[in-house]
């Protein structure tokens, strides 16, 4: 008897499940029209209104708790990275301007049960920018990225976010970023576990030539984040990041004593 309550009480939840999937489905549609009109505008204003009317359509759909799960296939322009552990999920987008800087869009999840998720939006309040290193940055004044990557570590309950930036015409950065979360299921980003060179920070930052390739991977097996190490073109440069690019050598960090501790001329020969 309990059986068959349980089978009709599955059964009753599928209409509202599917209906939930088609919703979200149809409204895709729609935001993937956006997306293709944010890529064919050459109008600065017309675009940062097209990713605004994004934001809007999506706010709605990511307060489903099934959108979690929802893979966003026809959002060929959207960035969607779940976390390992599929607790967090990072949406992001940019736009190119015709100063050659970029605007950028974002969301984050984070799934407190299987029932409750809490949806934050980013909010790049000022001109999108390379973040500092020296302090916490708040949801409502983000600096702007693509998310690639996001790590969970178990010990201390926050993750790494892996990305990329596009700065301006001469350089580009990637950014290591390490983001926990509130009994709310607030982000917060910044959290002071890295260690590049005997001082802890809140985060770790790449700047590099906009025509080089640099590489900023984790590597599961060896639990350590891998990079290239990064040298101006010619002395001359010392410090002019737009003149940076890779030397072939590689760096890393490893986690030690709760800290991400870099070590420097690593092995990488199979970091691929």
């Amino acid at each position: 008897m309990r059986a068959t309550i349980l089978r009709i009480g599955f059964i009753l939840l599928l209409p509202l499940y599917a209906f939930g999937q088609t919703d979200i489905a149809s409204k895709e549609q729609a935001i993937a029209a956006l997306f293709d009109s944010l890529k064919a505008s050459e109008d600065d204003s017309e675009k940062q209104a097209i990713s605004q009317k994004i934001e809007t359509d999506l706010t709605e759909i990511l307060q489903l708790p099934e959108s979690f799960d929802y893979p966003f296939e026809k959002l060929k322009y959207m960035g969607k990275v779940t976390s390992d552990d599929e607790k967090a999920r990072f949406y992001t987008w940019l736009y190119p301007l015709n100063d050659k800087t970029f605007g950028y869009g974002g969301f984050i999840q984070y799934r407190k049960s299987k029932k409750e998720l809490a949806t934050t939006r980013l909010v790049t309040k000022r001109k999108a920018r390379i973040p500092g290193l020296g302090q916490r940055i708040p949801v409502g004044d983000w600096y702007g990225a693509l998310y690639y990557k996001a790590i969970h570590v178990s010990k201390g309950d926050y993750y790494i976010l892996l990305g990329w930036g596009g700065n301006n015409a001469a350089s580009s950065y990637k950014v290591i970023e390490p983001v926990d979360f509130d009994k709310k299921g607030r982000p917060n980003f910044g959290k002071t576990v890295l260690k590049p060179k005997g001082r802890t920070q809140h985060r770790f930052i790449l700047e590099y030539s906009s025509d080089a390739k640099v590489n900023l991977n984790y590597e599961a097996k060896e639990k350590r984040i891998v990079f290239d190490h990064l040298v101006p073109s010619e002395p001359i440069y010392n410090k002019i990041y737009s003149y940076y690019g890779p030397d072939f050598t590689y760096d890393a960090f490893e986690l030690k004593k709760g800290k991400w501790t870099m070590v420097e001329n690593i092995d990488a020969k199979n970091k691929d």
